[in-house]
């Protein structure tokens, strides 16, 4: 791989990473916390970012992208717990991704609500590590029913995104 190639793929997930930091910060400006009907719950607009790069640039970069973006938020005046809820949701989302994304007949629809769906376990995981106790497991199902409503806009919002890439052919992010 030259010089040029690695630059190029480090440029594409540096405006990936820029495009989902921006959007997490959007949201919250969108949507303060407890605002929405469930404690911890939020739309994940970032994961447009996610889905673009697992989609039109890899999976290797995606999972980058999921993990630096979290890392960044915590410095940006995050907390350890949140940053924990985060990344480990975050990977948990990614790798349900990255397996959807290569069935034959899982859409864009499928693979984000897969991922929405991991990410619920993955924060439910960290809470019961914090909490040590298993009673929060009881809010996964409205957690898993929310987070895959928000899934399901996630991926609304980013076909277009992905289909205009497809469209211009990745001139748009080389």
């Amino acid at each position: 791989m030259t010089r040029s190639d690695v630059a190029y793929r480090i440029t594409k997930m540096a405006m990936m990473l820029a495009l989902a930091l921006v959007l997490s910060i959007l949201e919250a400006w969108l949507l303060p916390k407890g605002i929405l009907p469930i404690p911890g719950l939020k739309l994940g607009l970032a994961n447009i970012a996610i889905l673009v790069t697992l989609y039109c640039v890899g999976k290797k970069e995606a999972l980058a992208v999921a993990v630096m973006r979290s890392v960044m938020l915590l410095f940006f005046g995050g907390n350890v717990i949140g940053f924990s809820f985060s990344l480990i949701g975050g990977i948990a989302a990614w790798c349900a991704m990255s397996l959807l994304s290569e069935a034959r007949h899982v859409s864009i629809f499928g693979v984000s609500f897969g991922g929405a769906a991991c990410h619920s376990l993955g924060q439910i995981l960290v809470a019961v590590l914090v909490t040590r106790t298993l009673y929060v497991v009881i809010y996964l199902p409205y957690l898993m029913l929310a987070s895959c409503a928000a899934g399901g806009v996630i991926a609304f919002l980013t076909i277009p995104v992905v289909k205009a890439l497809d469209h211009f052919g990745m001139e748009m992010i080389q």
